[in-house]
């Protein structure tokens, strides 16, 4: 971004979006791969309750800004689709986890 000299780029946006993504992934691979742990239930609840409001305030912020460049626009369809996204992982995950 600094090499394409983006004005306002969405860096810390996009740290709490991988951020977020990437504990989803952990607890995917936590439930199917590994013993269920203390630090796996502080995720789930961060993806519950704290993901979906930085998530709806990243989409709120990158709207107006999105077209300014590809990174803000990629910023805002990410924060979108975790309310897609998330839901469907945590429904199959207690699906798969009841049998």
């Amino acid at each position: 971004m600094k090499t394409e000299n983006i004005a306002n780029p969405p860096a810390l946006e996009l740290f709490i979006i991988f951020s977020t993504y990437g504990g989803l992934l952990l607890v995917i691979l936590t439930t199917y791969f590994w013993q269920w742990s203390g630090m796996a239930s502080l995720g789930t609840f961060y993806l519950i309750l704290g993901a979906p409001i930085a998530m709806g305030a990243i989409a709120y912020r990158t709207k107006q800004a999105k077209t300014m460049s590809k990174y803000h626009y990629w910023t805002y369809i990410s924060a979108i689709f975790y309310f897609a996204i998330a839901p469907v992982a945590i429904l199959i995950l207690i699906w798969s986890t009841e049998k």
